[in-house]
């Protein structure tokens, strides 16, 4: 039997351990919650320190363009919120919200999708109607993708034709927080985004002509240089073009007004543009009534030829439904071109837009409505279709 003194003793020391381990626990438990803690306030510090670095990126962004611009904000979306498994961003585009970016396995089929901008069971366009963030849960609207677990629309542009609309899509859940954060970031990329869409307008009508579509001359001549740099690399690259003048456009001008005359410019360049099926050739207009067109991997019979098939195109052209209703009597419109070939004929891209132009030139003043070339003795040589343009071009 053991004395009650040890009994005293063993219950003591009992308690005194019993004591210890609930301590150590209380410890263990405290550390534990002071570590999440710390991983928490690293979490949020670092998703902090993204918004601000996306702040100087998206601003760098900016002066790139607007493909860059979207990039970073794909970026910076996902360094913000980790678990989101889709990013996109859609764009104002006659009338719908055109989805421009489709950022996730899930989503890439979304890309180009339209949705309509009165359609308020689309989350994008409930969002881009109510002027602030909507998430799935808030509207009565559809699933972007139907394994969603959470979404948020957050509009960060509401010009009237230029709006645009951040989406963010997960198969979890998303943290109020981490909506703040993506609503900062929405708010930091709005600014950058509208930038570089202007610069980019800036760009295009730098490049393109406004009546026709075209390139204009300057684009031109820093394409075609571009184009006859890269044919110096490669013995077998094959590069021609085609000056391109339309006759008696004036006296047509004169007779039935600029507006006829400015349908008629875009009627050629449209006869121009589809005769180009390479990415990389070119059509451009020249100024007034003057255009070219580049082809690239053509060889300088194969030119002639396509040049052969727009002369006739231009001249079958039923213009009569491009005048006024009321106008009296008829101009027939033709087109004289002339063609020149990297390297047979030139050497630099100035050197083949001046032989092209003067061979245009020699078929204007030998009769106008056909296709002139250098020939292999440097001459100026009319097109005849008999014999086969090949066997006009070959040396004596």
């Amino acid at each position: 039997m053991i004395p009650s003194a040890a009994v005293v003793q063993l219950a003591t020391v009992a308690g005194a351990l019993a004591c210890a381990c609930t301590g150590f626990v209380v410890v263990l438990r405290a550390r534990a919650a002071g570590s999440a803690n710390q991983a928490a306030l690293r979490n949020a510090a670092s998703r902090e320190a993204a918004l601000v670095d996306a702040a100087r990126r998206l601003a760098c962004a900016a002066r790139a363009s607007v493909d860059a611009v979207r990039d970073e904000i794909v970026r910076a979306a996902r360094a913000v919120a980790p678990d989101i498994d889709g990013v996109l961003i859609y764009e104002e585009d006659e009338g719908a919200l055109r989805c421009v970016v489709a950022s996730g396995s899930r989503f890439a089929y979304f890309d180009g999708t339209r949705v309509a901008l009165d359609d308020l069971c689309s989350l994008p366009s409930r969002a881009l109607a109510a002027g602030h963030r909507v998430t799935l849960a808030e509207a009565e609207a559809t699933k972007l993708h139907p394994g969603d677990f959470a979404a948020v629309a957050i509009p960060f542009a509401r010009e009237a034709g230029r709006a645009c609309v951040l989406a963010i899509a997960s198969q979890r859940a998303i943290e109020t927080e981490t909506i703040d954060r993506l609503v900062m970031l929405a708010d930091q990329a709005a600014p950058a985004y509208l930038i570089a869409l202007d610069r980019e307008h800036d760009r295009r009508r730098a490049e393109y002509d406004g009546l026709t579509g075209l390139l204009t001359p300057r684009a031109l001549r820093q394409r075609l240089a571009v184009l006859v740099d890269r044919a110096r690399l490669q013995p077998a690259a094959r590069l021609a073009l085609l000056f391109v003048d339309t006759d008696h456009f004036k006296c047509w001008n004169d007779r039935y007004g600029h507006a006829a005359g400015d349908a008629l410019l875009r009627e050629i360049a449209h006869v121009l543009r589809s005769a180009a099926h390479r990415a990389d050739d070119l059509v451009a207009r020249n100024g007034g009534d003057e255009f070219c067109v580049v082809f690239t991997e053509t060889d300088k019979s194969t030119a002639i030829e396509r040049a052969e098939t727009l002369r006739r195109r231009i001249a079958a052209l039923d213009v009569a439904r491009l005048r006024p209703p009321d106008a009296e009597g008829s101009v027939r419109i033709t087109a004289s071109i002339g063609v020149a070939a990297f390297a047979a004929d030139a050497s630099t891209a100035s050197d083949l837009l001046e032989r092209a132009d003067a061979a245009m030139y020699h078929t204007k003043e030998t009769g106008r409505d056909g296709v002139s070339y250098a020939a292999p003795d440097r001459s100026l040589a009319r097109l005849s279709m008999c014999p086969p343009v090949a066997e006009m071009l070959r040396p004596v």
